[in-house]
């Protein structure tokens, strides 16, 4: 048989044990705590990434509807009168100014300014785990995707046209008709001295008609291209727009509690 052991015995073991526990419990609960205080500190962080990305999705939204209200629309605009006025055969014109105004018109090339340094600094921070299964992560990678992504196919089938137009108008029109003066709001370039006419520009027109109207032809492709990439990138923009706000709330409301 096995010695008997006093209870006497058995209170140093039990002491033992119950300090033991205390120690463990106490490491898992400071562990938990801190474990608790980094994810808060990351929901903070997720917050303030994904605020500063809401405000450049709205200032992209506001480039991209003012592109396709006003660039695009004024392109659209000069093409159909370039192309009906060659397609008329008409060679007398009343208003050569506005006639060169069309054609600098329907010769603009311009890419919108989509900005994406925040969303790249939140992909690049690691935070958008946070969003597993979410589908803001999914959408907020393909809202940035697209632009790029559509206005290269577009780039594929731009032609000569806008390069045929330059050689065109008088050097003198351009600090007036150029695509890059609604960049600034006040001043225009220095007028470059006039080599010729309005009227001069207007017969080489007329004298390269139907080249011109080819390549103006290729032209509308292209203004339609645009205004179709532009649709859906805003399209894509105002459907992150409210997703953004409703996580940014979200995630304020659990910061307060």
């Amino acid at each position: 048989m096995f010695p008997f052991r006093s209870v006497q015995g058995w209170a140093p073991m039990r002491r033992a044990v119950f300090e033991f526990l205390v120690i463990v419990i106490g490491v898992l609960v400071a562990l938990a705590a801190d474990e608790w205080r980094q994810t808060r500190a990351e929901l903070r962080d997720l917050e303030e990434h994904l605020a500063s990305v809401l405000d450049e999705v709205r200032d992209n939204l506001s480039n991209v509807s003012v592109v396709r209200g006003g660039i695009s629309a004024r392109k659209i605009a000069g093409l159909e009168t370039i192309i009906a006025h060659l397609e008329s055969g008409d060679t007398s014109v009343s208003d050569p100014d506005a006639l060169l105004k069309a054609l600098a018109d329907s010769a603009a090339v311009w890419r919108p300014f989509v900005s994406r340094n925040r969303f790249d600094a939140l992909n690049t921070s690691g935070l958008l785990r946070l969003a597993v299964g979410d589908e803001l992560r999914d959408v907020l990678a393909g809202t940035y995707e697209v632009p790029e992504t559509l206005l290269d196919q577009v780039a594929l089938i731009q032609g000569d046209y806008p390069i045929v137009v330059n050689e065109i108008i008088p050097s003198t029109y351009q600090s007036s008709l150029s695509g890059m003066r609604s960049y600034i709001v006040e001043g225009t370039a220095p007028e470059i001295a006039l080599d010729i006419s309005a009227d001069d520009a207007v017969e080489l027109i007329h004298a390269d008609r139907t080249r011109l109207l080819r390549l103006a032809r290729g032209e509308a492709a292209v203004a339609t291209a645009v205004w179709y990439a532009l649709t859906r990138i805003q399209a894509d923009f105002r459907e992150l727009e409210p997703l953004l706000a409703d996580r940014v709330g979200v995630l304020s409301e659990a910061e307060s509690i």
